[in-house]
């Protein structure tokens, strides 16, 4: 599947993915100096530039500052309208509280739309599932966490990982998922319906 490529103007510290020929590359607002560091291609620059200097950039969308949505979330859409329903966020992590929830509550508002949308850095990756989901990678030195974003997670089974349930309803008042662990297996998370935010953290990171 084709990828777009968004970086937000939040913490970065480094890229770690390979960008394919049907990829799409935007940086958002601050975030295209991030690109710029790194070398690779930009298609797209897009903001407000509050927060950095306005690049003299041929494909570049200036948005007023007085709005009511981010800069992130403009990129978003504009990837959207280009066709990409896969999106992968640098930048969209660490720096205020308020910005990384804000661009959680971003990532479900767009799963509703059928969209797919990760939050990563080098130590995280943060993405919505509303299906049932299976790891097929081996993943060692991961704390996987689950967070219920619906009111209730019905008939929750996690399969293969340290502290597994069975038939369980995960509330979206409970932290009961939070640090659980791969056993060096491919791991299921399985649910009747809902919206389930996962979070990969390295182990030897947050200890």
């Amino acid at each position: 599947m084709k990828k777009c490529y968004i970086f937000a103007g939040g913490d970065f510290d480094g890229f770690f993915d390979k960008i394919g020929k049907d990829d799409y590359v935007i940086g958002a607002d601050k975030g295209y100096t991030y690109i710029e560091k790194i070398g690779i291609k930009i298609d797209t620059i897009i903001g407000d530039f509050d927060s950095a200097q306005q690049p003299d950039f041929e494909n570049k969308i200036t948005l007023k500052p007085e709005k009511d949505e981010t800069d992130l979330y403009a990129a978003i859409n504009f990837a959207i309208k280009k066709g990409y329903k896969k999106i992968i966020v640098y930048g969209g992590l660490g720096g205020r509280i308020s910005h990384t929830i804000a661009n959680i509550k971003i990532m479900e508002e767009f799963k509703k739309k059928g969209i797919d949308i990760e939050l990563k850095n080098k130590n995280q990756k943060l993405f919505v599932i509303d299906k049932n989901f299976e790891e097929k990678k081996q993943i060692e030195n991961t704390y996987i966490s689950i967070f219920a974003l619906t009111e209730k997670i019905e008939n929750l089974n996690l399969i293969n990982l340290k502290y597994e349930l069975k038939n369980f309803t995960l509330k979206n008042d409970m932290h009961l998922g939070v640090s659980n662990e791969p056993i060096g297996k491919e791991f299921k998370i399985e649910f009747d319906k809902g919206m389930i935010l996962v979070i990969y953290e390295n182990k030897n990171v947050y200890k």
